[in-house]
């Protein structure tokens, strides 16, 4: 009975382990889960629309070659007897990739809301991005990396003054701003607060509303289309040249 009674206690113990194991990443997992969805919707922009976005970029029409290459030249200055994939460039993703890091390194141990507001604007940026037509497709990518990207500054900035200015008593600050009266130091003191409430409202409300709205107008600058919504230019051009 005490063999029995001890794998008892060892297999329960061993369980509660694991529990708690479990527990743990699941509760790690939704404290970063703004950080995942950021990435997740990241990479769709990467390996979907920079990969189709570089692709034009990376297009130079031949004879023999496909989508995107083109016949590299030899020392003598003459064509090469065959095509060959060349090296193409990579930067769609990398400025993905950049603004992502940057989002990353932004909203890392930052309290909420603002991890939730950044990972909104990638989903949010990345659904418009899809319901762009292709010709526009290219600009409201680099809209939706650029307003991330200046979010991200603005979080990182808001930071660094919040965590500068904590340090510092009202005599400090005063003396900072070029002001050392003690009517200064009392207005400094009993204004510090409003300026970190300022920034708040900031991130909260005025950076993300400015976000989507611009969104919002870009996406529904021109009307829609009534026979095919989602052609572009040079799906309308064909169609014009394929009629009878």
């Amino acid at each position: 009975m005490e063999i029995i009674g001890a794998i008892s206690s060892v297999v329960t113990t061993s369980m509660i382990y694991v529990l708690n194991g479990f527990l743990f990443i699941l509760y790690w997992l939704a404290d970063i889960l703004p950080t995942i969805i950021s990435i997740a919707f990241a990479a769709v922009l990467i390996f979907i629309v920079d990969n189709e976005v570089q692709n034009r970029a990376n297009y130079r029409p031949n004879r023999v070659g496909n989508y995107g290459n083109v016949i590299p030249v030899d020392s003598n200055h003459v064509y090469s007897q065959r095509a060959v994939d060349l090296r193409k460039p990579h930067t769609a993703q990398i400025l993905t990739l950049i603004v992502l890091g940057i989002w990353i390194a932004a909203q890392l141990g930052m309290a909420e809301p603002v991890p939730w507001i950044g990972a909104v604007m990638w989903i949010a940026g990345t659904i418009v991005i899809f319901a762009m037509p292709g010709d526009m497709k290219i600009n409201m990518l680099w809209f939706v990396k650029t307003g991330i990207a200046i979010y991200a500054i603005l979080v990182i900035g808001s930071r660094l003054y919040l965590s500068y200015t904590a340090t510092l008593t009202a005599e400090q600050w005063a003396a900072v701003i070029g002001s050392t009266t003690s009517t200064a130091t009392t207005v400094i003191s009993n204004t510090r607060g409003n300026v970190t409430t300022m920034i708040l409202w900031a991130l909260w409300f005025v950076a993300p509303l400015g976000y989507f709205s611009l969104l919002l107008q870009k996406l529904f600058v021109n009307p829609m289309a009534l026979i095919n919504p989602l052609a572009g230019a040079n799906d309308v051009l064909k169609q014009l040249r394929q009629r009878n």
